[in-house]
């Protein structure tokens, strides 16, 4: 169902709360020339958080495949031309592989690897072979998306010791930021306001790919963001805005979300989290079967 602007102020709001129901800083600059591969890494996210493609990466490490090794150092090609392409690849589908995934790794968009393989929706079936489409890549892929977060931060006491999952949410809306969606918890009875830790924007009522930090980050509160009183006392919530099960989160979007996972598990907490999408730990659909969770999880499991 399609809100308008003003039946989501009234009405809408009220189901933002929590998804369905309650509805380390960038690692290397454009500039660096080497990265050490850590636990958790996969090839493609290591692109992703360099502004470069997969395949450029692999050429410039003469690598015949994605395997890496914890502690092994990779040249990292130079990102600050205007732009750079990638030769196509093919890639197979693996079990666990979503569309918005395998685009993900490779730094680009979903659309793109649609058009690519003339696939209408999102189905993809294990061992199916894709083609994967030039990728281009700019300056701005590799934009410090969370200066404004490190910075806020650094005025907190982080409560390193509390902290030990990052739980990712939709807001199964299209319309919000942090102050609509923290006046309307606030009208639901919650004390704390808003239920999440972090909100990203999706270029409506805030930026595409903006991250606002909520009261519960600033005061180091136990979120609001399931129903389990015990995850909330452990778990950063971080809501993108959108519904995912509608539509894709933006590339912004994404870039934003994993620059602050990788910020706050690698220099905020320092120390290997859990990562859960909403319905690993409740049923329900949250964060929308267009978020790249099975990526993710490959990311920071």
């Amino acid at each position: 169902m399609q809100y308008s602007r003003r039946q989501f102020n009234r009405n809408a709001l009220w189901a933002a709360a929590g998804c369905t129901s309650l509805a380390h800083q960038v690692f290397a600059q454009a500039t660096a020339t080497s990265y050490t591969v850590k636990d958790g890494d996969t090839l493609g996210h290591i692109a992703l958080r360099h502004g470069v493609s997969e395949s450029s990466l692999k050429q410039a490490n003469s690598l015949s495949s994605d395997l890496i090794k914890v502690g092994q150092k990779l040249d990292i090609p130079n990102a600050n031309s205007p732009t750079t392409t990638a030769a196509n690849a093919d890639y197979t589908v693996k079990r666990g592989d979503t569309l918005g995934g395998i685009a993900l790794a490779h730094s680009i968009s979903t659309s793109q690897l649609r058009r690519a393989n003339n696939i209408r929706g999102d189905l993809i079936r294990v061992g199916q072979k894709l083609k994967v489409p030039q990728a281009t890549i700019t300056a701005s892929n590799s934009e410090d998306l969370i200066q404004n977060v490190r910075l806020k931060t650094q005025k907190i006491a982080v409560r390193t010791s509390n902290w030990d999952t990052i739980v990712a949410h939709h807001s199964a809306i299209k319309y919000g930021n942090a102050e609509i969606y923290d006046k309307a918890h606030r009208r639901r009875g919650m004390q704390n306001g808003l239920a999440y830790h972090f909100i990203i924007g999706n270029g409506i009522d805030s930026g595409d790919g903006e991250i606002e930090i909520g009261p519960r980050w600033q005061q180091q509160l136990l979120g609001g963001h399931v129903r389990s009183y015990q995850v909330n006392l452990t778990a950063i919530g971080i809501c993108m805005i959108g519904n995912f099960e509608e539509t894709h989160p933006s590339r912004r979007q994404l870039d934003a979300f994993t620059q602050l996972v990788d910020w706050l598990t690698g220099d905020v907490l320092r120390k290997s989290i859990r990562f859960a999408g909403h319905k690993d730990i409740e049923q329900n659909l949250c964060p929308g079967k267009n978020f790249p969770l099975a990526a993710m999880h490959a990311r920071y499991d």
